[in-house]
């Protein structure tokens, strides 16, 4: 397997798939221009609350 397809991937889902929500929940907080640490940081933590919402949905919690 390619090393650049790998990293090509995963480049596109951290941009288009991990940084928009952590941005737009920083924006609803009050952050105008959040930074891209932020913005990854934020996503990484909605991407796991949705996650644990679908897993308790799912169990029935």
């Amino acid at each position: 397997m390619d090393d650049d397809f790998i990293d090509d991937t995963i480049s596109f889902l951290v941009e288009n798939v991990i940084k928009p929500p952590g941005r737009w929940v920083l924006e609803q907080v009050g952050e105008p221009r959040p930074t891209e640490t932020a913005s990854l940081v934020t996503g990484l933590a909605f991407w796991a609350f949705v996650v644990f919402l679908v897993f308790a949905l799912v169990l029935g919690w």
